[in-house]
């Protein structure tokens, strides 16, 4: 990649070291596990809202989407549409009861509402599923360095994973997000500067894009289809995307633990408001970007490339100028680093406070705990070290991680929605419904011929119902399992619970309280608008 200058090196460095430096210097008074996983709960709405979505997205959608927006147009914004709901239903529900009930970890919530064991079982569980998930995060920038210097992949994974355990080890939450916020920024800047290079390089401009991207269908963003084996119709996308997405945000770790952070109820709310209101225009730009790289090369001839990641990392490379090709990997860069060290801190949060505090060391001090946690981020950066060698092999980035997460989100969303909603479901039916939710998902997967995406509302499902049914044939749970764990919109006391566990967080007041509940309605509504104008691009396209 010789077109990759001096300057672009110079800039990459230069940014990396910026970022690194920033890292360490908003976490170097950490002296406490609370400190290290939560920041002391003194992080900013907006900055939390942007780190939701960078860890959601970061390298991965700037590599991996273009290259969906390329060979499927916008077809799979419906794997996206359903976010604003989904935001709606968690601001009403899930994340203030999380907040409120002063957890570390969503999992420690469940020992409390069911018992040790399906705690335990989740907590594995987002070990699994979210440690391989880190691994095809930590492939994503070593396949762009690979792609810039022509070193070997595997060579490039090693030291993106050195790199990055490094700066995760020392940064904590505070260190993530705050960086999150920048490779954010950064990476919007990358993706509008591509956009209108693209542009300005295509033969007559926004006409033939739209003329040739109406050609090859990729402007059809949705399928109508009800036949369930369609993998992106937009039943598919609302119904099953809503439980995949409902889960991430809610129930994984390395997405509530955010939450987590913020200040009061409220700014945990307005987090989440605002990535519901910028997830699907962002997942559009990069589609798009992917579009406007099929009317480009239309014109020069196809690309050449192994991976289907590799196209957009290669046009950034060889068309555009010196100086902002090297901002914009950096960007890359910055953005997997910042996705990795948010996904590497929750892994060790769960593995320490809900693995090695209940079973291996449980009354140690606190800076024992701050030291074994820095160990687990070792750990977990090494486990996706090794993953990320295979990771090459698997198809487009963004999908792999969605269906790695398909396999189990299902089931850890029923078990919340059974201990939060359900007063007769206890710690025997969580458990069988955990088990039940998977292996529905996993005869469906096998037996079936339906979209991946609907293994999360299945999952979901089968493991409420066989969670509930299970519960009836053991004893109810214990009045202290209910009634500071459960809604029950009749009983006053919960509420004053709740309170009195959020009394350091800030108070909102009557007047915060009342405009707060006119923001679920206003996220369906945009979700309903950009439903018809997706359907009028289609219809006029």
């Amino acid at each position: 990649m010789g077109n990759f200058t001096a300057l672009d090196y110079g800039i990459l460095v230069f940014y990396l070291l910026g970022v690194a430096i920033l890292g360490f210097f908003v976490g170097r008074n950490q002296s406490s596990t609370k400190d290290y996983f939560l920041g002391g709960r003194k992080i900013p709405w907006w900055s939390i809202g942007i780190s939701v979505m960078a860890t959601q997205a970061g390298a991965i959608t700037f590599i991996g989407t273009p290259g969906w927006g390329y060979e499927g147009g916008l077809e799979r914004i419906t794997t996206f549409i359903n976010v604003p709901l989904v935001m709606a239903f968690l601001i009403v529900t899930i994340v203030p009861f999380f907040y409120r009930t002063s957890v570390y970890t969503a999992y420690e919530y469940l020992e409390r509402r069911f018992d040790r064991k399906t705690r335990t079982l989740t907590g594995v569980l987002f070990l699994i599923s979210r440690g391989l998930a880190t691994g095809i995060t930590l492939f994503a920038p070593a396949l762009v360095l690979s792609v810039i210097t022509g070193w070997d992949t595997n060579l490039t994974i090693v030291l993106m994973a050195v790199l990055s355990i490094g700066y995760t080890v020392m940064g904590g939450i505070s260190a993530v997000i705050w960086t999150d916020v920048i490779q954010m920024f950064v990476l919007w800047l990358g993706a509008i500067i591509s956009a209108v290079a693209i542009f300005t390089e295509v033969p007559g401009g926004w006409g033939e894009i739209l003329r040739v991207g109406s050609e090859a269908q990729l402007l059809d963003a949705f399928n109508f289809s009800f036949d369930p084996s369609v993998e992106y119709s937009i039943w598919a996308g609302i119904i099953g995307g809503f439980f995949l997405h409902a889960a991430y945000f809610g129930v994984d770790q390395s997405q509530i633990q955010r939450v987590l952070t913020s200040k009061s109820v409220s700014e945990s709310k307005y987090s989440l408001i605002f990535t519901g209101f910028l997830m699907v225009p962002q997942m559009l730009l990069f589609l798009f970007i992917g579009v406007m790289l099929y009317a480009f090369y239309s014109h020069t001839g196809a690309p050449q490339y192994d991976d289907i990641n590799e196209l957009f990392p290669r046009f950034i490379v060889n068309e555009l100028p010196a100086g902002i090709s090297g901002l914009i990997i950096a960007g890359v860069f910055s953005g997997a680093m910042s996705s990795l060290d948010s996904a590497l801190n929750s892994l060790s949060a769960v593995s320490i406070q809900d693995i090695y505090k209940k079973y291996f060391k449980k009354d140690a001090s606190e800076e024992h705990y701050l030291k074994a946690s820095r160990w687990a981020t070792v750990f977990w950066g090494i486990y996706a070290m090794v993953f990320a060698f295979f990771a090459g092999n698997l198809g487009p980035l963004i999908e792999v991680i969605n269906q790695i997460g398909s396999y189990f989100y299902g089931s850890l969303l029923g078990v919340f929605i059974l201990a939060i909603f359900s007063r007769r479901a206890n710690g025997f039916g969580a458990f069988i419904g955990i088990i039940a939710g998977m292996a529905a998902v996993l005869a469906i997967d096998r037996l079936a011929d339906i979209s991946w995406l609907y293994n999360n509302f299945f999952g979901a499902v089968v493991s409420v119902i066989a969670g509930y049914l299970a519960s009836l044939l053991s004893k109810k749970p214990a009045a202290e399992q209910l009634e500071d764990y459960t809604f029950n919109w009749k009983s006053p006391k919960l509420n004053e619970v709740l309170d009195e566990r959020a009394k350091t967080a800030d108070r909102v007041t009557d007047q915060e309280a009342g405009s707060m509940k006119k923001w679920p309605y206003i996220l369906i509504g945009y979700f309903l608008l950009t439903i018809g104008l997706l359907i009028l691009l289609q219809m006029n396209y």
